[in-house]
């Protein structure tokens, strides 16, 4: 049986700064695997640093930023691999980080389905990420988060979800998802809702700590910022109008969200909250429409996605 073709797609979005040492570490891997830049309209120089390391990479180029789900469904539409992995222009992964990530998937009898990779801050042995969370109220963490990486994470693990910096999945089950759900647009939960859909077809989403790569965080947003937590509580309750029942809404998810606004971890972000629930409630009302009109219903007693 032949071996499975790998393509790596690296989604950028004014990366100027930061995308060339992320493909420098990539570049080595161009005889194993397909590599492809997305490029979402950047106004920066991106564009030129990209051009530099192609070939082996082909760039893409966007005429508009279609956010992380769109940039992401363009590059994995774009490629020809039987598994492809996703990676964030501000992630160096290291050396035997590909063959780690994807050996779960290699076996055809496996119900592994999406895979992720242990992240370390830069130039440090402190875990950012070792496998994600997801909490009865639709908040998410990462295990393993600020702790000095001595191997306590390292035994594969069954998770909720993985980290869009460095995920992959088999093409098969990405056709059958139909990508990235461009609902999430620009960013926020869009691998989180993939991890979902994908654990509910009946799929493992696994782990893998001998995939190890350094993650900056060098997004476009910073961290706690005004607009990150704006986009980052929309996206969150998209994913729980999305994916919860309606009994899941009134006995696990209000009670957990109640007790979550009185944590000090909601300090600074209640009124944004506050407007992100008009937000879920109003993208549940169009979502119900389209449904409707398609003659499907928005939320069931059992799980329609």
């Amino acid at each position: 049986m032949p071996s499975p073709r790998i393509s790596i797609v690296v989604l950028t979005y004014n990366s100027d700064r930061i995308i060339g040492e992320c493909l420098k570490s990539i570049q080595p891997l161009a005889d194993r695997a397909e590599l492809i830049v997305v490029d979402n309209a950047s106004a920066d120089e991106t564009r030129r640093v990209v051009s530099r390391h192609c070939p082996p990479f082909e760039l893409i180029a966007n005429d508009t930023n279609r956010g992380v789900s769109g940039g992401n469904n363009v590059g994995w539409r774009a490629s020809r691999g039987d598994i492809v992995i996703f990676v964030n222009p501000d992630v160096e992964v290291t050396p035997g980080w590909m063959e780690a990530l994807v050996e779960p998937l290699l076996d055809p009898e496996s119900r592994v389905g999406i895979t992720g990779s242990k992240l370390l801050y830069p130039g440090t042995r402190t875990i950012q990420h070792a496998g994600g969370i997801i909490y009865p109220n639709g908040m998410v963490d990462h295990f393993g988060n600020g702790e000095e990486d001595v191997g306590q994470w390292d035994h594969v693990e069954d998770v909720d979800y993985v980290t869009g910096a460095s995920l992959a999945i088999r093409r098969g089950l990405l056709e059958d998802l139909g990508g990235f759900d461009e609902d999430f647009n620009p960013a926020y939960y869009e691998e989180t809702d993939l991890c979902v859909r994908a654990r509910r077809m009946g799929w493992a989403v696994r782990m893998v700590p001998r995939s190890v790569a350094y993650h900056h965080e060098s997004t476009v947003l910073q961290r706690r910022s005004a607009r990150f937590l704006r986009l980052f509580y929309r996206g969150r309750m998209r994913f729980v109008m999305k994916t919860m029942t309606w009994r899941e809404l009134f006995f696990t998810w209000l009670p957990a969200e109640v007790m979550w606004m009185f944590t000090p971890h909601a300090r600074g972000g209640r009124l944004r909250q506050l407007r992100a629930y008009c937000q879920g409630i109003g993208y549940a009302w169009g979502r119900w429409r389209r449904r409707r009109h398609a003659g499907r219903p928005l939320i069931t007693t059992a799980h329609s996605d």
